[in-house]
Parts: structure tokens; sequence; C-alpha cells
């Protein structure tokens, strides 16, 4: 190879490129190094002053920093090799022209090697630093704000409630922990003070704020008290407790399993020799760059157990005997839900009894010190009682204005991957390099799925290990392994555009606004004459109708604050990932199954199944030229997500020129999104879906900008969707040729659209209502129905209706979009209109799918022969995946604490199953498991054929130039 031309020296061999890391790994842990790089950049960098910005953001990390700048120096040397320039022209001899090859494929593929490695050990290191980056961030603003003396009153909200809810929580368990090795009497401390002693007091009481919060910012939608929708800031205790204990216990078992790693020496000249040693010949970092702690040392947990006493432990009196007693607690990794529940219990008293904050006083406006929780019970339907935990109503103003900084400081537990996730080659290995997971999530058990669930899949991999073949649901883990392989990037120009519009107070594009919805008025009082010896006096009261106005509004404005709250705080979390990962060169997304076999992606935050935002920040890491057909289905996807006016019910030809004909609309659009001066700007602002249209787009306008469509390289996932999927499975299940017709199993002209089919029978029948005099009440509720009826309006009850949603399922649907839209301002009577509207609805579903309803009956009625014997239902899907039912009884357990008494229920292998749940969840868990293997016996012909694939259930993703391919697939 020639050398390149460029003004930076390249290391030219590897001592030197060696000689280089060792000299940034010093610089970066030693801020007196002479050597530290801050007036010249580093020649293995490239970009210098960028990379160098982010490198000084990470030099509280020289391990992570160390890899990063060894991966750059890797991508600076692959493009070098890549590169026609790097390289004098080949030979025309055919006897050496191969062997010239040869060599540029080799150079090639050992950097290939390099960079898969470095990538590994990125990787792990950035699971291990996922877990501790919450928890020092809280710390961090804790302690900030203490050196300052900032306390109550302060103007930084998010400082101020560390600051207050951690230090005095810190000093409580501290308290309590010397309590405990004094062997102070105290309820169940004979039961949680072991567990309590094995963290020191600042990790938990982050971990007892984390988790509290955590679990109120989510609510508890389980149990729905009158009136109560399971809003934010309220959750049942027994719920808080566990959760709790889970955490602490979770991070116990963390420290364990860190300190089976080699302690890393406290001396940096120590530290420094075995980096060197370690890293030698730019060698492989994966082994060690798991370890948290690779370059900081830190006290091992002996330490900290050898000070573990209590009553139970009164006979160990030496630091062994404890230090043994210790060990042998951590040998089980599960605690029981006795111990977790009790130690949760105590940790959550504390916070209720410490966690203050200043609410002014509604009179006098002086502010006043308040608990900030409050333990207490309510009734469900007046029978049984629950202990519930709750914030101070003043809790949403408290941190209103903190709303960025509380979503960074979210604990996200997963992340997308850098590197390709490790193959699922069983049913608990593969995925995340770090994590040992089930590939089958679920909340059943402590493990995830049911116990029933985890003997089939255990089960079944015995059986095939004695064989010696593969697994009957192998299928499903190569769809898997497909799914998870398929590389993304961010969508840098996007996600410019949404960080823009957050910066400018929200509010569009589906982007929540930042300001909080004001709260109603008192009303003016009216005056009223009154007569009294002999005179009239005018009396200043409000009426009862305005008084009732007024506490409605109120509890509306309250409603729709909580819900702008934690929309705000979704897409902060959201935008928040999405800038980490942007200059990633490609991300990774491993995924699992639920028990039915459906796909999803292991981390939350950032996936394509996600919302409209998700899938506008993300693109498809691999560039492949749109060909002969590409362009026209890029403007069949816009018309798609455009969806405005019916576009996407149009023929596709008429779809694509509907979009040229708005050619310029498009480009102005894609040119500047936020632009007031051109109304064409805004095009994108009117779609469905606004923020995939834009991605859309901007691809159509660089496409057609670049005069040659055909060999444009578009990196854009296009995708073809079904047609209510689960009415298209028992349609053709039951051969039902009508209902075929009604969602697109036969060929026809224009797509079939069922929804808009069923809202026109809605119609017909809601007018024949209205106009039935012998009802008054049914034609009264009729008639304030029929001006709303839309697609829109029946779309969620009739995808459902088919996996079994019931009459008070619909009528919630319903009525969240009557509200949604505004329709009809009075509760009540939208309530009863929403009930109304969901049994005609599903009349009118009926009607249209006979044979789908009696399908669907057939599968209940199998299921209630199958659960009559007291078994749970159990399938094999199409792929090969046993399926079992997980719904029992659960096994319940009075557990006695020192807050309340609560009943705690488990799954039991034991337990005996719910025949009713059984029976009706057996027909959409059925249809689901259908559904599911066609996604992935698709996903794996895509793989066969070259094509690029990624599945949302129903709504199939490849590049744009093989939807053809992929549609020959499908």
């Amino acid at each position: 190879p020639r050398e390149p031309t460029s003004t930076s020296t390249t290391p030219s061999s590897e001592m030197e490129l060696d000689d280089e890391l060792h000299r940034g790994e010093r610089a970066f842990a030693d801020r007196t190094h002479p050597n530290r790089p801050t007036h010249r950049p580093m020649s293995i960098v490239g970009e210098a002053e960028r990379r160098l910005q982010k490198m000084e953001a990470m030099s509280n990390d020289p391990g992570f920093a160390a890899i990063k700048m060894v991966l750059l120096a890797m991508r600076e040397q692959e493009k070098r090799l890549r590169s026609p320039l790097s390289y004098d022209p080949m030979s025309e001899d055919p006897r050496t022209r191969p062997l010239e090859e040869k060599q540029r494929n080799r150079e090639t593929s050992v950097i290939d090697d390099e960079v898969a490695r470095y990538r590994e050990a990125q990787q792990r290191h950035r699971e291990a630093r996922q877990r501790r980056d919450g928890i020092e961030r809280m710390v961090e603003h804790a302690r900030e704000a203490a050196s300052r003396g900032d306390g109550l009153g302060a103007t930084a909200a998010g400082r101020n409630f560390l600051h207050n809810f951690l230090e005095p929580l810190s000093r409580a368990i501290e308290k309590e922990q010397a309590e405990i090795r004094k062997k102070v009497p105290g309820a169940d401390r004979t039961n949680y003070g072991p567990f309590m002693l094995m963290l020191n007091p600042d990790k938990l009481a982050v971990i007892t704020l984390h988790a509290v919060i955590s679990q109120l910012m989510m609510g508890d939608d389980r149990v729905k008290f009158s009136g109560d929708n399971g809003q934010v800031g309220k959750s049942k205790f027994v719920r808080v407790v566990e959760r709790l204990g889970e955490a602490v216990q979770a991070e116990v078992n963390l420290s364990r399993l860190k300190q089976r790693g080699k302690v890393r020496p406290k001396d940096p000249s120590e530290r420094e020799r075995r980096f060197r040693e370690e890293t030698a010949g730019v060698r492989d970092l994966a082994e060690d760059a798991g370890d948290v702690d690779e370059f900081l040392a830190k006290p091992h947990l002996t330490d900290r157990f050898a000070k573990v006493s209590a009553k139970s432990l009164s006979k160990l009196t030496t630091v062994r005997s404890v230090a043994k007693f210790a060990r042998r607690a951590l040998n089980d990794s599960d605690w029981g839900m006795t111990a977790r529940v009790k130690l949760g219990s105590v940790l959550a008293k504390l916070l209720v009894e410490t966690a203050k904050i200043e609410v002014p006083d509604p009179e006098s406006g002086e502010l006043e010190i308040k608990p900030a929780f409050e333990h207490h019970y309510e009734y469900v339907n007046r029978q049984q009682r629950y202990g519930m935990v709750s914030w101070h109503p003043a809790f949403f103003d408290y941190i209103e204005h903190e709303d960025m900084r509380h979503a960074q400081m979210s604990l996200v537990r997963y992340m997308p991957m850098v590197t390709p996730p490790r193959p699922w080659s069983r049913f608990d290995q593969g995925g995340y390099l770090c994590s040992e997971t089930f590939v089958m999530r679920g909340n059943y058990t402590r493990l995830g799925p049911s116990w029933g669930q985890i003997m089939a899949l255990l089960g079944e991999q015995k059986r095939s290990d004695s064989d010696g073949e593969c697994a009957s649901y192998q299928p499903v883990l190569d769809a898997l392994n497909v799914l998870g392989k398929t590389p993304w990037v961010v969508n840098e120009r996007t996600v410019d555009v949404m960080q823009k519009v957050w910066d400018d107070g929200g509010g569009i594009a589906g982007v929540p606004p930042r300001r909080t919805v004001d709260e109603p008025v008192w009303p003016d009082p009216g005056y009223r004459l009154r007569r009294d010896d002999h005179a009239l006096h005018a009396t200043a009261q409000i009426s009862r109708e305005d008084k009732r106005e007024y506490v409605n509004a109120k509890v509306r404005v309250k409603r729709e604050n909580r819900e702008l709250h934690s929309q705000r705080c979704d897409f902060l979390i959201k935008l928040k990932v999405a800038q980490e990962m942007r200059d990633e060169e490609k991300i990774f997304f491993p995924h699992n199954i639920d028990f039915r076999g459906r796909a999803y992606t292991m981390h939350a935050h950032l996936n394509h199944i996600g919302s409209d935002v998700c899938r506008g920040a993300l693109l498809f890491q691999e560039a492949r030229p749109l060909g002969e057909n590409g362009l026209d289905w890029l403007y069949v996807q816009a018309a798609n997500l455009y969806a405005a006016g019916g576009v996407d019910k149009l023929p596709l030809d008429e779809r694509r020129e509907w979009m040229k004909t708005r050619l310029d609309r498009i480009k102005a659009s894609a040119r500047d999104p936020l632009c007031a001066d051109d109304a064409n700007c805004a095009f994108w602002l009117e779609a469905e879906n606004p923020w995939q249209c834009l991605a859309t787009f901007i691809e159509i306008a660089a496409a057609v900008d670049s005069g040659d469509p055909a060999s444009y390289a578009c990196r854009l996932p296009v995708h073809q969707d079904g047609s209510c999927n689960g009415l298209q499975h028992y349609a053709a299940l039951g051969r039902d040729i009508g209902g075929g017709e009604q969602v697109n199993l036969t060929p026809r002209d224009s797509p079939g659209d069922v929804y808009t089919g069923v809202a026109n029978v809605l119609k017909r029948m809601v007018a024949e209502d209205a106009a039935d005099a012998s009802d008054p009440e049914t034609a009264a509720t009729a008639a304030a129905l029929a001006p709303h009826i839309d697609r829109k309006l029946v779309k969620q009850t009739v995808m459902t209706s088919v996996y079994g949603v019931t009459h008070v399922g619909a009528r919630q649907q319903i009525q969240s979009r009557l509200r949604e839209r505004g329709a009809i301002e009075d509760e009540s009577l939208r309530y009863r209109t929403a009930n109304y509207a969901s049994r005609r609805t599903l009349d009118a579903l009926s009607n249209l799918f006979v044979n789908a309803r009696e399908v669907m009956s057939w599968l209940g009625e199998c299921a209630r022969v199958v659960s009559k014997g007291g078994k749970p239902v159990q399938w094999t899907t199409p792929m090969g995946l046993p399926v079992v039912q997980p719904y029992k009884a659960p096994s319940r357990k009075v557990v006695r604490t020192i807050v309340q008494s609560f009943v705690l229920q488990y799954d039991s292998e034991g337990s005996a199953i719910q025949k009713q749940k059984q029976k009706s969840a057996f027909p959409p868990n059925f249809i689901h498991s259908v559904d599911s293997a066609h996604m992935m016996k698709t996903a794996l012909a895509c793989q066969r054929r070259d094509i690029a694939f990624a599945g949302v259930h129903d709504s199939f993703w490849t590049h744009a130039r093989d939807v053809d391919a992929m549609n020959e697939v499908i």
C-alpha cells in the first residue's frame, strides 16, 4: 500500500501504535501527566478536536477511553485500506493480480477482526457501566448540592430533590444499621438485619429512592379504585416493597459477581504496568472490560460483610466467622420473598419518615414542611383494603421544571448494543454479552416465564441434548438471531430536528409540550337577594353547578398534567439514548420473546418497535442502491405514513402519483423542516406519523436531487404492514371468503379497509337507533355518538376483538378516543356513549366476521375441555416452540412487617389453574403464536436471500430496493 497523503503522522508499526495507546491511557488516568494531550491531537484518532473533547468527558474512565481510542485507530486504518488512493494500481499481469487481491483482502480482514474484538470489549464495558451510571449520577448531584449548602427553597429543584431526600434517608439507614450491629431489639430485625448490612447506607438510600419513585411514576394499573384510573404517584405498598427488595438483592448479587474478578491494584504505576501487559501488541481487552471497576480499585465486599451482626448471628464472634456466614448467604442468589419484602418494608418506612418537601400554604402562602410520601389504606369495591404508598400532590410541582434532569437520572437497564448480540444457542444463553437472561420474557416468576413454561423449555432442551440434535424450537432462536444481527444507526437529521422542537417548547409532531396546562380559576361568586327583617340583602354565593364545573375541570387538568409529565419523561429518555448512540458506527437490538413467541427488543427506550419518534430516529446501517423500483416504494411509504385524508387507502399507483405531485413540498420539508417563512416546509407536520414521514421526505429529496435515483444508496427501512393480521388468520383458518376479502386475502384493485367497513356498518346501526322513538334514552345516546363515528374510533376495538377484547375493554378504548379528540365534554355522557358504542361495535363485528367468531368459539371450547381436567392449555407453534399458558390461581401468603400486614401472591407449580382465563385467553394467544411464526419464517427466508429484515409483529421492514423480493417471501 502507498502511504496516505496526510499532514498527521501515523504510527508505522505495531510497537509505535502500542506506545501511543499507552501514552493515551496514562494521559487520561493522570491529569498532571506531561504527555496529557491537551494541546496536540493524538495522531491515531483523527478529527482530533472533536474526538478529544469526547474522550475528555470520559477521562474518569480510562478503560473506556482506551478502548475508544483503539477503535478509532482501527477505523482510520480501515478507511485507508479501503481507499483506492492507498494502493498502487493493480497489475494487469494475470499471474500477480490474484495475489494482490488476496493481500488486500487479508489486510482488510485483519482490521475487521481487530475492530470486532475491541467492539466486544466496548460492549462488555458499556453493559457493566450502565447499571452504575444512574446511582453515581444521583450521588454526584447530591454531593454537589451538599457542598454548596443548597437546601429547601433553592431554584434547582432537581438538586434539592436529591439532597433533601438522599441525605436524611442515608442517615436514617446508617442509624438502623448501627442498631442492628448493637443487637438492639426491633420488629423483624432478625429477618432483615443481615441483608441490610450488606450494602453501605448511601447505596441503599439511592436504591430506595430509585425503586420507590420509579414504581410511583409507573403507577399501579392493576387495582383501580372508584374514579381512579391507576394514576401515577400512587401504588400498592406490596408492589413498592417487592420492587425495592428485589433491587437491593440484585445489587448485592451484582457486587458478588464483580468480586469474582481480580481486584485492581490501587498503585497507579502498578495499574499502568498491568494495562501495558494486557494491551501489548494491541491485544484484545474483552476479557477484562466486563469489570466496571477495570481501572479503579474498590474495597472488597468482605470488609463490609465483616460488620454483619444481628440476633441470629449472636454466636459469630470473629470477623472470619461473620465473613463465612456472608459468603454462605451469598451462594444462594435468591433470599426468598419474605426476606425481600421485610427488607423493602423497613427501607420504605424510613423513606416515608425522612423525605420532606416544602409546600405553600393555600391561604397564607407561607412554606410548610410536609411529608413527601404517605402510607395509607384504600378500599376496592368496599370489600378489600389495600395498603398504598403515594406522594404528596405537590410532588409534581416540585420536580416539574426539572424534566430533563429527571429523565437523565433515570436508570436505563438495557441499551442498544454496539456489537452483534450473543447468538441464542439455548433458551437461557444469548442476548447481551454480560447478562444471563431467558429467551422468554414475563413476570410470572422470579425468572420471568411461568414454571410450567420453564419446565417445557428445559425438558425439550434436555431431550435434544441427549439425542444429540437441535431443540424443536431452534428455528425460533435462529430467527431471533437474524433480527438481532440487523445493524442500525441513529438518523442524525431527524434527531437534530427533535432536539430543536423540544428546545423551542415542544407541542408539535408528537413531542410533548414543556408547559403544563394552567389550572382553572375559582369561579366568581354570584349574588343572591334574600329578604330579612323587612329588607333585601345581597349574599355572595357560588352556585352548585359552578362548583361542580370547577372541580371537574381541575381534575381534568391534573390528569392532563400527569399524563404530560409521563410523556415528557418518556420522550426525553428516548432522545437521550438517541443522542448517546448517534456517533456509533453500528447499533444492534437484541430480541427475545413472550410465552406466545412474539418477538420484542430487550431494551425499551429506542427501538423500531416503539413510537413514531423512535422509528423516525432510526435507519438501517447498510445503504443499498434504490434500483429500478426503490424510489416508487419510497413514495408509497410516504403516502402510507402521511395517511391524512385517506391517501394510504388509495391503490399503489395513485399513492405514488399523489406524492409525486407534491414533490416541491417534500423537498421544502426535507430542506428546512421548521422554516416558518414557507408553508411547504410544514407539509410533514400534517402527517399522522410525522417523524417517519420526515425521514422518508429527506430520502426522497436526496434521491431525486442526486440525478440518478436508481444508484442512490438509501438506508431508510420501508414497511409492508398487514391488514388486521388477527382477522386474516381467523379468515384463513375458517376458509372465510367474505372475511378474507375484507382483510386483503384475495386479489383486488384497491386495498380493503376493514376498519372503514366496520365504521360504515356502525353508522347504519346507530342511525337506526337514533330514529327509534320507542327508546328515547338510547336514541339520545346514539345521536350524541353519530357525529364522531369514523375508522379511528373503532380501529383499536376491531384490532383487539379477535384477541378477546371484552365489552369493558372496548368501552375504555372508545372512551379514550372520544377524550383524545375532545368530544362530548360531559364525562357521564361520554361514559354512556362509549358504553353504547362498544356494544354496537362488537355487534357490527359479529355481523361481518361470522366464521371468525365460530373459529374463536371452537378454540375456546377446546381450552374448556383441557382446563376441565385441571391442566393448562399447551400447544406447539409452527416454529416448534412449546407454549404453556401461565394462568394459575396464585398462591397466597400472609406477611407481617413493621409497617403493615399484607397478602403476597406468587406463582407456584402446585397452584390450581384459572379455568376461565385459560379458556378466554387461548384463542388470542394461539393467533398471536401463529402470527409470530409467520414473521419468523419470513425473517429466516429473507436471510437466505440476503435481504435485510426487521419485524414489528405484523409489519415487515426492508430496504426500498428489496421490497418486491420480500413480498415474494411473504
